[in-house]
């Protein structure tokens, strides 16, 4: 970064020096105009201040960075909609400054805040020694934005002493990042490019340009991995990390020497690419609790604009009113499912259409956080918790253990992922997840695995949307998710179609979402699937399913070792089959199997067509 020597008074000092005795002599690029670059002086009352006000508030290249960005919003208001919550709580005035400064901005001369002008900037000078922090970095920001409009309205050596600590701040030592990867990314890129792009004709702000480039890339670097796909850790800063990217992008493709790199434009397209795939149908972030906004619109028209075609493409079809122009058929569009087993966030979803299913997966420590989307409706987000007792005993993850990715798959046919966690007592958990594409359903599942007989209860919980409910049947033990209209039909395998006859389970509604309940004595392992079908032209049509006989050498199979299940929705038939201990050559439904796991389309000539199969 380059440095700018200036002495900057204390501003008690500078309230007794009449504000005009500030020192400062930029050095000035040849693009500056003669009238400014010849004077002997620019502070208040001088030809060269005069001059340089004057030439900021006619001149029509650089535009203003507003103008760059269209749209009744400030941009620095992009993907994060309530600027007084966290974490922007140390500084609730946040907005209503960003919203004067943007009006200056646009409107160059018009002051319309409530406050001084020249108090506010002459506070905020004073304070910005001392404040760091979330808030700081957008402020800082906006008052860099709004300098060239503030010529008019400040005296000189106030307008100079701002210019000095905005500079001052691109050359402090790195930031800490944490798990604060936004804050950085705001003082290290985006306001240096923003200086050199509003400032060519001052030698120390074009400088600031390449270093302002550089960052901006090291930064991408260090936040999300070369898939572009970030990890769990940083989720929640993710929109307005890719705000401040396409902010700063923007601006370096503007800049007179262009400081983009084709390996800064690749690295930002995969991240892009990885945004769509965790995007929600209006715009916000999967397992997010951020309430949509019109203003998403304009983000994502900046966002998206000349990323590869590929990415535009999709962005047409998965952002909210994003019109690229860019029309690809389905098989040259990105995967639309994808899987980072080192960030530990998955996304099984089937296409691009915003209003198509799509399950996504964030795995940290013990704690797996699912959400399933359909249209406009969250069916369930947050933790996908159990419970497991043993002989009454409850089973605990062991200590320093977490959930481990055991198996990815994605095929034309399904998006398949698998976890496993180890437990207290030598018992174990094989999470299940699988996403059908052209079958249009999802099915989840528990494996509990023990070595001994003993008595295992099982409860899991899907904390269920906001506007979703469970309307179960009176009679068999289905029951429909239900948001804005009736989604899927829940279908819990493990028990019996009918409440008539018992069963050691339930799947029902609880004031903290869908309770899966299961309870098998004297048994060493229990399986407990769940198969959500969401094909709307399926959902009120005549279902039926039954636990079939697994069979080993002519002698059926306990449950606890194998065991299948047939599906029937209609003229639909599915077959699921899973090994619980070794492998063997086993029958089920006709069929000959050594697989661990299958997943099959069931035809009435008897014949199966595997959408997955784990051998």
């Amino acid at each position: 970064m380059a440095t700018i020597t200036s002495r900057i008074l204390p501003l008690r000092e500078w309230d007794k020096a009449g504000g005009e005795d500030v020192p400062f002599h930029p050095v000035w690029h040849h693009s500056a105009p003669k009238t400014v670059a010849r004077a002997e002086r620019w502070s208040g009352g001088s030809d060269g201040w005069a001059a340089w006000a004057a030439h900021l508030g006619r001149r029509s290249d650089p535009r203003p960075v507003a103008e760059l960005f269209a749209g009744k919003r400030p941009s620095l208001a992009w993907a994060m909609p309530v600027f007084a919550a966290s974490p922007f709580a140390d500084r609730p005035p946040t907005l209503e400054l960003l919203s004067a400064l943007d009006r200056l901005e646009r409107q160059g001369r018009k002051w319309k805040g409530t406050a001084d002008p020249v108090e506010l900037a002459m506070k905020w000078a004073t304070e910005s020694a001392h404040r760091r922090g979330a808030a700081f970095g957008v402020e800082c920001l906006a008052w860099c934005r709004a300098l060239p409009a503030l010529a008019s309205l400040l005296p000189a050596s106030l307008w100079w002493r701002l210019f000095a600590t905005l500079l001052a701040i691109c050359d402090e030592p790195e930031l800490p990042a944490g798990d604060d990867c936004v804050s950085p990314q705001w003082l290290r890129a985006e306001l240096p490019l923003t200086i050199a792009y509003l400032f060519p004709e001052i030698t120390a702000a074009r400088r600031l340009a390449r270093g302002g480039a550089r960052a901006l890339l090291e930064g991408l670097a260090a936040s999300v991995v070369e898939d572009g796909m970030p990890p769990a850790a940083i989720l929640p800063a993710v929109r307005p990390l890719l705000a401040t990217l396409a902010r700063s992008r923007a601006l370096a493709r503007r800049l007179k020497k262009p400081c983009w790199s084709d390996a800064a434009e690749a690295r930002y397209d995969a991240f892009a690419a990885q945004m769509l795939r965790l995007m929600r149908r209006d715009g916000t972030l999967a397992l997010s609790v951020e309430p949509p906004d019109a203003a998403d619109r304009d983000f994502f028209a900046v966002a998206f604009d000349g990323t590869s075609r590929s990415t535009r493409a999709a962005a047409q079809r998965a952002a909210p009113g994003c019109r690229q122009g860019v029309d690809l058929p389905e098989g040259r569009l990105p995967a639309p499912a994808a899987n980072n087993e080192k960030t530990g966030v998955s996304v099984l979803r089937p296409g691009w259409a915003r209003g198509g299913e799509r399950l996504t997966v964030v795995r940290q420590g013990d704690v797996l956080r699912t959400e399933l989307a359909v249209g406009r409706d969250v069916l369930w987000s947050g933790p996908w918790t159990c419970e497991i007792q043993r002989n009454g005993v409850p089973l605990a993850p062991q200590p320093g253990k977490g959930w481990e990715e055991a198996c990815w798959s994605s095929t034309t046919d399904a998006d398949f992922l698998e976890f496993e966690l180890q437990l207290s007592d030598g018992m174990r958990v094989e999470r299940q997840m699988l996403v059908a594409r052209e079958d249009r359903f999802v099915f989840i599942a528990d494996a509990i695995i023990g070595a001994e007989p003993a008595k295992l209860e099982y409860r899991s919980l899907l904390p269920l949307g906001e506007e979703i409910a469970f309307d179960a049947s009176t009679e068999s033990r289905e029951g429909y998710l239900v948001g804005v209209k009736a989604r899927g039909v829940a279908f819990p395998l493990a028990l019996p179609e009918w409440r008539a006859e018992p069963c050691g389970g339930a799947l029902e509604m609880t004031d903290s979402g869908l309770e899966l309940r299961a309870t098998r004595e004297g048994v060493r392992c229990l399986y407990v699937p769940l198969l959500i079908d969401l094909d709307p032209r399926r959902l009120f049509r005549p279902a039926t399913w039954r636990q079939l006989t697994v069979a080993e050498a002519l002698r059926p199979v306990p449950a606890d070792l194998a065991v299948g299940y047939r599906l029937q929705v209609r003229d639909k038939q599915w077959l699921v089959y899973r090994s619980l201990g070794e492998r063997g050559n086993r029958t089920v439904l006709g069929q000959n199997l050594v697989s661990e796991f299958l997943v099959a389309r069931f035809h009435a000539s008897g014949e199966i067509s595997p959408l997955l199969e784990i051998e």
